[in-house]
């Protein structure tokens, strides 16, 4: 299949210049936003760079800084048409609004998410029992749990409802989401970069994805140009492609 590409399924690229991003190359990015403003930049980009699958919405550390405006995000999926929501989710480890805020803006998000019928990118640190309860209490279609973390029992569960799991690069020093790795089904399985970010002196970056496909491919006894294959395949269900 010639038209398969490496997926980066969790990236700020409004964070980027428009010539780094032309040095991406034909990597697929899933362009997550962290506020309206940042939602409005990955659609503009979007326009102009066709590797770019633009997302919006409000990541949970930035409940506190304003007004979440959930009707400015709803009436941009209805003018603008993302391919899904996010950076969404709840974060009980470093968000300052209370988990109950953060669960009932997620609730609206996950009803957004449903009505446009669009899969979620979901930012769920320390909160990913009651993240995926949520989601599939409200009917969301699909969901990413981008760079997981979260217990290895929850893999089974997060299989079985037909959602996915990223792993980041980090997965080389962070032992925790090795374990995730090596514990995961193939099949929810997407690669992410979570760039441009700074992690224990890993620089991250859609750069990295060809290592990263090393790794996992070592991790799950398979050839690299299987993992492609296989995250590409992912991918697509993932938007429902």
């Amino acid at each position: 299949m010639s038209d398969i590409t490496l997926i980066d399924a969790h990236c700020h690229i409004a964070e980027y210049e428009p010539e780094e991003i032309k040095s991406f190359g034909k990597i697929r990015i899933a362009g997550v936003a962290m506020d309206f403003e940042s939602s409005e930049k990955t659609l503009i980009l979007a326009d102009k760079f066709k590797n770019i699958d633009p997302f919006v919405g409000v990541h949970p550390w930035n409940l506190r800084q304003g007004p979440v405006r959930l009707k400015e995000i709803r009436e941009l999926i209805a003018d603008r048409h993302p391919v899904g929501l996010g950076e969404v989710g709840v974060d009980v480890r470093f968000a300052r609004a209370p988990l109950k805020e953060q669960l009932e803006i997620f609730e609206e998000m996950c009803r957004v998410a449903v009505e446009f019928n669009l899969p979620l990118n979901v930012h769920a640190l320390g909160g990913w029992d009651s993240v995926i309860k949520t989601s599939k209490r409200l009917g969301v279609r699909a969901v990413l749990f981008h760079w997981y973390t979260g217990p290895v029992e929850l893999l089974r569960e997060i299989k079985d409802s037909d959602y996915f799991i990223s792993i980041n690069p980090a997965v080389r020093i962070q032992p925790r989401h090795m374990q995730v790795l090596r514990s995961a089904d193939s099949e929810i399985l997407l690669t992410e970069s979570d760039g441009p970010y700074n992690y224990r002196g890993l620089s991250l970056s859609p750069r990295n994805l060809p290592s990263l496909i090393e790794v996992i491919a070592e991790s799950k006894n398979l050839r690299p140009e299987e993992v492609v294959r296989i995250v590409y395949e992912n991918y697509l269900r993932f938007l429902g492609a």
